[in-house]
Protein backbone atom coordinates (compact mmCIF):
# COMPACT_ATOMS: atom_id res chain seq x y z
CA UNK A 1 0.00 0.00 0.00
CA UNK A 2 1.71 3.54 -0.73
CA UNK A 3 1.89 5.51 2.06
CA UNK A 4 -0.13 8.64 0.72
CA UNK A 5 -3.14 6.28 0.40
CA UNK A 6 -2.23 4.98 4.09
CA UNK A 7 -2.21 8.14 5.50
CA UNK A 8 -5.15 8.93 3.72
CA UNK A 9 -7.35 5.74 5.06
CA UNK A 10 -5.83 7.02 8.72
CA UNK A 11 -7.35 10.34 8.17
CA UNK A 12 -10.93 8.90 7.50
CA UNK A 13 -10.88 6.38 10.31
CA UNK A 14 -9.66 8.90 12.51
CA UNK A 15 -12.17 11.36 11.77
CA UNK A 16 -14.27 8.74 11.97
CA UNK A 17 -12.82 7.44 15.61
CA UNK A 18 -12.38 3.92 13.76
CA UNK A 19 -12.19 1.97 16.84
CA UNK A 20 -9.80 -0.60 14.73
CA UNK A 21 -7.45 1.81 13.98
CA UNK A 22 -6.83 3.10 17.51
CA UNK A 23 -6.77 -0.55 19.21
CA UNK A 24 -3.99 -0.91 16.80
CA UNK A 25 -2.10 2.31 17.71
CA UNK A 26 -2.71 1.43 21.57
CA UNK A 27 -2.18 -1.85 21.92
CA UNK A 28 -0.15 -3.21 18.82
CA UNK A 29 2.09 -0.55 17.14
CA UNK A 30 2.30 2.94 19.55
CA UNK A 31 5.24 4.00 17.05
CA UNK A 32 2.63 4.62 14.16
CA UNK A 33 0.73 6.72 16.00
CA UNK A 34 4.00 8.95 16.87
CA UNK A 35 4.65 8.97 12.62
CA UNK A 36 1.33 9.89 11.62
CA UNK A 37 0.21 12.31 14.31
CA UNK A 38 2.88 14.10 14.79
CA UNK A 39 2.97 15.12 11.43
CA UNK A 40 -0.50 16.01 11.34
CA UNK A 41 -0.19 18.10 14.07
CA UNK A 42 2.73 20.42 12.29
CA UNK A 43 1.16 20.58 9.17
CA UNK A 44 -3.03 20.81 10.24
CA UNK A 45 -1.81 23.44 13.49
CA UNK A 46 0.55 25.99 11.25
CA UNK A 47 -1.57 26.04 8.06
CA UNK A 48 -4.42 27.83 10.34
CA UNK A 49 -1.19 29.50 12.37
CA UNK A 50 -0.18 30.68 9.35
CA UNK A 51 -3.80 32.08 8.43
CA UNK A 52 -3.73 34.18 12.01
CA UNK A 53 -0.68 35.90 11.90
CA UNK A 54 -1.53 36.89 7.88
CA UNK A 55 -2.99 39.71 8.96
CA UNK A 56 0.57 41.37 10.14
CA UNK A 57 2.50 39.83 7.31
CA UNK A 58 4.49 36.97 5.82
CA UNK A 59 7.03 37.30 8.82
CA UNK A 60 3.95 37.32 11.40
CA UNK A 61 2.22 34.41 9.62
CA UNK A 62 6.10 32.29 9.70
CA UNK A 63 6.04 32.97 13.45
CA UNK A 64 2.46 31.71 14.14
CA UNK A 65 2.55 29.15 11.95
CA UNK A 66 5.96 27.30 13.72
CA UNK A 67 4.11 28.81 16.85
CA UNK A 68 0.99 26.79 16.98
CA UNK A 69 1.97 23.56 16.55
CA UNK A 70 4.93 23.88 18.97
CA UNK A 71 1.64 25.13 21.89
CA UNK A 72 0.28 22.23 21.20
CA UNK A 73 3.27 19.61 21.62
CA UNK A 74 4.36 21.52 24.19
CA UNK A 75 0.24 20.96 25.71
CA UNK A 76 0.66 17.64 24.81
CA UNK A 77 4.42 17.08 26.79
CA UNK A 78 3.13 18.94 29.93
CA UNK A 79 -0.29 17.39 30.02
CA UNK A 80 0.89 13.95 29.43
CA UNK A 81 2.09 13.59 31.95
CA UNK A 82 -0.34 15.27 34.05
CA UNK A 83 -3.34 13.13 32.41
CA UNK A 84 -1.53 9.83 33.16
CA UNK A 85 -1.20 10.69 36.96
CA UNK A 86 -4.77 11.90 36.96
CA UNK A 87 -5.77 8.87 35.06
CA UNK A 88 -4.43 6.76 37.96
CA UNK A 89 -5.48 8.45 40.64
CA UNK A 90 -9.24 8.13 39.25
CA UNK A 91 -8.55 4.18 38.78
CA UNK A 92 -9.73 4.30 35.13
CA UNK A 93 -7.29 1.85 34.64
CA UNK A 94 -5.30 3.46 31.69
CA UNK A 95 -1.58 3.77 32.02
CA UNK A 96 0.82 6.84 31.10
CA UNK A 97 1.56 5.59 28.01
CA UNK A 98 -1.80 4.91 27.13
CA UNK A 99 -2.90 8.73 28.26
CA UNK A 100 -0.58 10.20 25.81
CA UNK A 101 -1.56 8.75 23.13
CA UNK A 102 -4.92 9.48 23.65
CA UNK A 103 -4.07 13.04 24.06
CA UNK A 104 -1.78 12.81 21.29
CA UNK A 105 -4.72 11.59 18.82
CA UNK A 106 -7.05 13.96 19.94
CA UNK A 107 -4.89 16.69 19.50
CA UNK A 108 -4.14 15.48 15.50
CA UNK A 109 -7.89 15.60 15.14
CA UNK A 110 -8.03 18.74 16.33
CA UNK A 111 -5.31 20.05 13.73
CA UNK A 112 -7.43 18.42 11.03
CA UNK A 113 -10.15 20.39 12.08
CA UNK A 114 -8.45 23.55 12.31
CA UNK A 115 -6.63 22.41 8.78
CA UNK A 116 -9.92 22.27 7.15
CA UNK A 117 -11.11 26.10 8.54
CA UNK A 118 -7.98 27.34 7.21
CA UNK A 119 -9.73 28.33 3.92
CA UNK A 120 -12.57 30.28 5.94
CA UNK A 121 -9.97 31.77 8.53
CA UNK A 122 -7.80 33.01 5.31
CA UNK A 123 -11.41 35.16 3.77
CA UNK A 124 -11.61 36.72 6.92
CA UNK A 125 -8.32 38.16 7.02
CA UNK A 126 -8.91 39.02 4.00
CA UNK A 127 -11.96 40.99 4.60
CA UNK A 128 -10.31 42.42 7.67
CA UNK A 129 -8.96 46.01 8.13
CA UNK A 130 -5.29 47.26 8.00
CA UNK A 131 -3.24 46.71 11.17
CA UNK A 132 -2.41 50.14 10.73
CA UNK A 133 -6.17 51.40 10.39
CA UNK A 134 -8.52 52.91 13.21
CA UNK A 135 -10.30 49.69 13.05
CA UNK A 136 -7.66 47.74 14.06
CA UNK A 137 -7.75 47.77 18.16
CA UNK A 138 -11.30 46.33 17.71
CA UNK A 139 -10.47 44.15 14.88
CA UNK A 140 -7.52 42.66 17.52
CA UNK A 141 -10.20 41.66 20.05
CA UNK A 142 -12.76 39.75 17.65
CA UNK A 143 -9.91 38.08 16.14
CA UNK A 144 -8.93 36.95 19.73
CA UNK A 145 -12.01 36.25 20.61
CA UNK A 146 -13.29 34.21 16.98
CA UNK A 147 -10.08 32.27 17.26
CA UNK A 148 -10.01 31.45 20.93
CA UNK A 149 -13.26 30.18 19.89
CA UNK A 150 -12.58 28.08 17.33
CA UNK A 151 -9.56 26.64 18.70
CA UNK A 152 -10.99 25.53 21.87
CA UNK A 153 -14.39 24.41 20.27
CA UNK A 154 -11.92 22.25 18.04
CA UNK A 155 -10.21 20.57 20.78
CA UNK A 156 -13.38 19.70 22.99
CA UNK A 157 -14.84 18.12 19.59
CA UNK A 158 -12.21 16.28 18.74
CA UNK A 159 -11.67 14.77 22.02
CA UNK A 160 -15.35 14.34 22.23
CA UNK A 161 -14.90 12.09 19.08
CA UNK A 162 -12.94 9.71 21.62
CA UNK A 163 -14.33 9.60 24.14
CA UNK A 164 -16.11 6.64 23.71
CA UNK A 165 -13.05 4.45 22.77
CA UNK A 166 -11.54 6.01 26.19
CA UNK A 167 -14.55 4.68 28.11
CA UNK A 168 -14.33 1.29 26.61
CA UNK A 169 -10.51 1.40 27.35
CA UNK A 170 -11.06 2.04 31.15
CA UNK A 171 -11.78 -0.48 33.86
CA UNK A 172 -15.53 1.08 33.44
CA UNK A 173 -17.57 3.68 31.60
CA UNK A 174 -17.93 6.38 34.34
CA UNK A 175 -14.24 6.07 35.79
CA UNK A 176 -13.34 6.65 31.74
CA UNK A 177 -15.52 9.68 31.76
CA UNK A 178 -14.45 11.03 34.85
CA UNK A 179 -10.63 10.75 33.31
CA UNK A 180 -11.97 12.09 30.21
CA UNK A 181 -13.32 15.33 31.78
CA UNK A 182 -10.05 15.64 33.93
CA UNK A 183 -8.07 15.78 30.96
CA UNK A 184 -10.51 18.18 28.77
CA UNK A 185 -10.20 20.46 31.53
CA UNK A 186 -6.03 19.87 32.15
CA UNK A 187 -5.83 20.86 28.10
CA UNK A 188 -8.09 23.98 28.32
CA UNK A 189 -6.09 25.43 31.10
CA UNK A 190 -2.73 24.48 30.57
CA UNK A 191 -3.17 24.92 26.49
CA UNK A 192 -4.87 28.62 27.21
CA UNK A 193 -1.84 29.35 29.68
CA UNK A 194 0.85 28.34 27.48
CA UNK A 195 -0.84 30.62 24.60
CA UNK A 196 0.30 33.61 26.57
CA UNK A 197 3.72 32.60 27.30
CA UNK A 198 4.19 31.98 23.59
CA UNK A 199 2.59 35.45 22.23
CA UNK A 200 1.83 36.97 20.11
CA UNK A 201 0.03 34.86 18.13
CA UNK A 202 -2.80 37.52 16.90
CA UNK A 203 -0.46 40.22 16.97
CA UNK A 204 -1.48 43.66 18.69
CA UNK A 205 -1.67 46.54 16.48
CA UNK A 206 1.26 49.17 17.44
CA UNK A 207 3.27 46.29 18.32
CA UNK A 208 6.90 45.17 17.40
CA UNK A 209 6.64 41.82 14.93
CA UNK A 210 8.69 39.58 16.81
CA UNK A 211 8.76 35.91 17.99
CA UNK A 212 8.44 36.23 21.60
CA UNK A 213 7.58 39.13 23.67
CA UNK A 214 10.21 40.61 26.28
CA UNK A 215 7.87 39.34 29.43
CA UNK A 216 6.82 36.37 28.34
CA UNK A 217 5.10 35.77 31.98
CA UNK A 218 3.70 39.15 32.93
CA UNK A 219 -0.13 39.18 33.11
CA UNK A 220 -2.48 35.77 31.74
CA UNK A 221 -4.66 34.73 28.67
CA UNK A 222 -7.44 34.98 31.27
CA UNK A 223 -6.42 39.22 31.67
CA UNK A 224 -6.39 39.30 27.88
CA UNK A 225 -9.43 37.52 27.48
CA UNK A 226 -11.38 39.24 29.93
CA UNK A 227 -10.13 42.38 28.08
CA UNK A 228 -11.12 41.59 24.88
CA UNK A 229 -14.54 41.19 25.77
CA UNK A 230 -14.69 44.17 27.60
CA UNK A 231 -13.18 46.24 24.42
CA UNK A 232 -15.49 44.23 21.98
CA UNK A 233 -18.75 45.07 24.32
Amino acid sequence: MRLSTSALQHTQALCRGDQELINYWLNKNALASLRFCIPVIIIGSGAYGYAIGIWHGIEMASYVAIKLPLLILSTLIINGAINGMLAMVLGSGIGLRNSVQFLLMGFSLMSLILFSLTPIALYIVLQAPSPSSDQADSWHSISMLLHTAVIGYSGILSHRALLRQVQEFAITKRQGAYAFIAWLAGNLFVGAQLSWVMRPFFGTPGSNIEFLRDDPMSGSFYEALWSAMHHFL
